[in-house]
Formats: structure tokens, sequence, C-alpha cells
């Protein structure tokens, strides 16, 4: 009964045994293939660099000159008060937009009225005065046209008519002025005054900025002022917003060098919306060189103390010294180094990114 039972149990452990060895060496060449494929593939891979590239043409390098230098508003009125009066109104605060003729204060005038009562009366009394001198010569005051003018001033001072005629005019100017007006469109600043405060004259109303045109006065050292010339354009960058830029023109260079060595140029910023009085900003000037050969910055990497960059050559990076004539904050201007096996033409095309990592023949 033992023998019957462990007989097959022998059979089915040899049968099993003998199928994985089967299955094994049938699947085993094709495993190893695919992987030793996926291998060669990887390797393949791992040599393979991306880069960008350019061809060179001659071209214009802009040289730059970077300065520092302030803003001022073109357009910018202290407005005072014209009178000794109480403030009656006060239509503005600062920071506040206003147009051309906007009423901006209001000065009470009860005095000047009171004055101009009595000066009219005057008037009239000294006209009076006035007539009769007059008369006496055989004219009116209708008549002054015709008077000579000798009579007429001679009548005028008698009569007090002159004087008198003098005074009235003041006072309505005097009361036109309790009426402060913006003279041109602009932004308000400093206003420090308060309804029904007592102002003297000539005290600060507020400062009125016209801010659509600004200028920029920056100084360049006089051995940089062969790349100034009036009219040229100018970037202008605040260093409160530095990735931000307006433009501009050289306006007036002043013809005197200070005791640095520098001279002072003023460039006129004509749309200047987003910028403010007294703003610190870095100026670029950029003057053209033409007919060169020009690459990014990155182009250009240092091996042993020189200057070199890869030309593209069917497939290969081939190493090239060059030395930089020129540079900017973004670009080089570059030739081929003359004392060394090199050659830089119009034409050839260079690697200007993703070339950290080669070397010659890669």
């Amino acid at each position: 009964m033992v023998r019957f039972l462990s007989f097959p149990f022998a059979l089915w452990v040899f049968l099993i045994t003998g199928l994985f060895v089967l299955l094994y060496s049938c699947s085993g060449p094709a495993e190893k293939q695919a992987a030793d494929e996926q291998d060669v593939s990887s390797a393949t891979t791992e040599f393979v660099t991306e880069v960008d590239i350019m061809v060179l043409q001659p071209t214009n390098f802009h040289l730059e000159l970077i300065s520092n230098g302030r803003l001022f508003a073109r357009r910018k009125s202290r407005l005072s008060f014209p009178l000794s009066e109480q403030v009656q109104e006060l239509h503005i605060k600062n920071g506040q937009q206003v147009q051309a003729g906007q009423l901006l204060a209001v000065l009470c005038d009860k005095n000047l009225q009171r004055r101009l009562q009595q000066a009219e009366l005057r008037f009239a009394h000294a006209s009076l005065e006035m007539e009769d001198i007059l008369l006496g010569r055989w004219f009116t005051i209708r008549d002054s046209l015709k008077v000579p003018p000798e009579v007429w001033e001679m009548a005028g001072v008698r009569s007090g008519y002159s004087e008198a005629l003098l005074e009235l005019q003041n006072i309505k100017t005097d009361i036109a002025q309790t009426r402060i007006r913006a003279p041109f469109a602009g932004v308000v600043a400093g206003v420090d005054v308060q309804v029904y405060e007592q102002v003297g004259m000539g005290d600060q109303l507020c400062t009125l900025i016209d801010h659509t045109a600004f200028l920029v006065r920056f100084p360049v050292m006089e051995n940089e002022l062969s790349m100034v010339n009036t009219g040229a354009r100018v970037e202008v960058i605040p260093f409160a917003a530095p990735d931000k830029s307006w433009h501009g023109h050289i306006e007036s260079i002043n013809p005197q060098v200070d005791e640095h060595g520098r001279v002072e140029i003023t460039a006129l910023i004509s749309d200047a919306r987003g910028l403010m009085e007294g703003m610190n900003v870095k100026v670029l000037m950029k003057s053209p060189v033409p007919a060169q050969l020009v690459v990014p910055r990155s182009a250009v990497l240092y091996r042993d103390n020189l200057e070199v960059l890869f030309k593209y050559t069917q497939g290969k990076a081939e190493w090239t010294y060059v030395n930089v004539i020129h540079q900017n904050t973004t670009h080089y201007s570059v030739r081929a180094n003359p004392d060394r096996v090199a050659g830089l033409q119009p034409g050839d095309t260079v690697i200007v990114s993703g070339n950290a990592n080669l070397a010659h023949g890669s």
C-alpha cells in the first residue's frame, strides 16, 4: 500500500521539475538579449547632449554705458497763498490728480468784500471830481479818447480818480486770488494745511508735479563722453521696480567737468506714467559698433584662463579660442584668437547653451 502511493508522487515531482527547467532554458536567451539591448540604449542615451546653436553673421554690437541717476519732474510748481487770510475751502489731498484750471482752495474774502465797497465809493467820489475838472476844459469822462493825454493825467491826479481806480483794480485782483486754481494738470504733493487755518502770504499750499514727463540727471566720466550725444536713446530702470523700464533721449550735456572728472547729463522721458519725483534709477545708454560677430555671453567659456567657444561642425563640438573685443550685460563681440590655431568666420555655427561639459570632438 505504501509503495503504491509513493511512486506517483515521485513521478509528479520529476515531471514538474523538468517542466521548469525546460521553460527557463527557452526564455533565458531572449530575456538576456532584451536586457543587453536596454543597456546599449541607455549607454547611447547617456552620450547625447542637447545644445542650442546660432549662425554667426556680422551685425551691430551695442556698447553699454551704465550710470545711476535721479528723476526730476519737467514741470513742477510750488503753489503758495497769495494773501494772508483764513482757509475757507480745501479741495485737494496728497497724491490727488488734478486738471489744469481745477479749483484747489478758497480763502475767506469777507474783509476784501468790505474793502471793495469802500473802494467803489471812493472811486465814485473821485469820478465826480474828475468830471468837474474836465468840464472846465470842455470835456467829460466819456470823452477819454478825445482828451489830450497831459490834460487827462493832470485831471486824474488832482481829482484822485487815478488813485481810486488803481485801488479798485487791486482789490478786485485780490478777490480773484482767493480762489486758487491749478496752473497745469498734475499730481498734488506736500499738502500741509487745514480748513479754517490762518495762513500768511507766501505760505505753501502744495507742490504740483506734472507726472507725464520727467528729467533724469546722471553723471558720466569724461573719458566716456565719446559715447554720449544729444538725442541718443537711453533706458531708465528704477531701483524700486527692476523688472520695468522706460525709454527717453538725451536732452542736454552740461559743458563742465566737476572735481571728480564727471559730466552731468540730462535725459527726457516723455511717457513717464508710473514714475515718481525723486526716484533713484539706473540709466543705460547703447552705442552701436557695426560689423561685429556677436554671441550671447553663455556661448563663451573660460578654459585655462583663455576664452573659448564651441563651433558646431557635422554634429560635433569643435573647441575654438577667441578674444572678447566688446561686452555688455547680455552679449560679447568676439573674434578668433590670433595667438592660437583658431578660426572664426561669418556663417560658422556656434553652440550658445548646453556647452558647460563639452569637450573637443564630443
